[in-house]
């Protein structure tokens, strides 16, 4: 029986950076055009390969894979040298963000991987500044130095999940993005589309290039189980107990951030009898319609 893979992708649907990579892009172009680079290209919802590959043709220098590599590599390594840049610039992860994740990480049958356009160097790096302890899962995922296109980043990503061995489609899956790309990857891989409006495209804009359900943002988290549930109705629903495979298994989810401790990183709370009356302050407690 199939499982939902949940595909997030990372700028501005998890996590702000801020224009962190944008700013990372620029000096390590232009050690290798030996001056000021142009910049004029659009990077918004775009793989790093395409906007490295457009921005050394504008530059005269022939897009070939050994000078995209090349440019690829420098932008990681200013990156990982500069990553402080990110939270001291107010980037970090957005409002809910930790708490939708932690939730989708309680519920069996769900499996949570990355689909960005972020090179996958970056994209572990900022998860990490922005505290994503493994989840979503780095290992079912496609990233943005490998693709041009984003539909192909999901087709990869589900390509990955099957893998290691979970039995995904594209008609289990649900992308989770900010962006008019994010919502045309996943519609053009065949997968489903649940928008944020937290980025730079609108809520109308998002359900006009076809997303299948529009959030304001991740805070609502009841609202987002709900959405999932309705676009893959077929999938595992939430069972009591934790299922056994031999597939891979996300890592031990999140508890909800807080800025006066240190994160929770228990693990799910035990099987609650269904008979029994729900506690809406009890922690850990989600009316999963999954």
């Amino acid at each position: 029986m199939s499982t939902r893979l949940v595909l997030w992708d990372l700028d501005l649907t998890l996590l702000d950076p801020a224009g962190f990579g944008s700013r990372m892009i620029g000096p390590a172009l232009a050690e290798m055009v030996g001056g000021e680079p142009i910049m004029d290209t659009s990077f918004a919802g775009r793989t790093d390969r395409a906007i490295c590959t457009d921005l050394l043709a504008r530059n005269g220098i022939e897009p070939r894979e050994g000078h995209v590599t090349r440019l690829l590599r420098a932008v990681a390594e200013r990156c990982e040298t500069h990553g402080h840049d990110l939270l001291d610039s107010g980037g970090g992860p957005l409002p809910g963000a930790h708490e939708a994740v932690g939730a989708l990480a309680s519920v069996a049958g769900v499996h949570q991987g990355i689909v960005t356009g972020n090179m996958r160097r970056t994209a572990l790096l900022k998860l990490r500044l922005c505290g994503f302890d493994g989840l979503p899962d780095p290992r079912l995922g496609a990233f943005g130095d490998h693709h041009a296109d984003r539909a192909d980043l999901v087709r990869g990503a589900i390509a990955t999940a099957r893998t290691l061995g979970l039995d995904v489609s594209a008609g289990t899956t649900v992308v989770i993005g900010d962006h008019v790309h994010d919502v045309r990857g996943a519609l053009d891989a065949g997968a489903h589309c649940v928008a944020v409006a937290t980025g730079r495209v609108s809520a109308d804009e998002l359900r006009a290039a076809g997303a299948h359900a529009v959030l304001p943002d991740l805070t609502d988290v009841e609202s987002l189980l709900e959405a999932i549930s309705a676009l893959t109705p077929s999938a595992v629903p939430c069972p009591t107990a934790p299922e056994t495979s031999t597939a891979v298994r996300p890592s031990q989810p999140l508890g909800p951030r807080s800025t006066s401790g240190p994160r929770s990183t228990s693990g799910p709370a035990a099987p609650r009898d269904p008979a029994a009356p729900r506690d809406p302050a009890a922690p850990g407690e989600w009316s999963c319609p999954l």
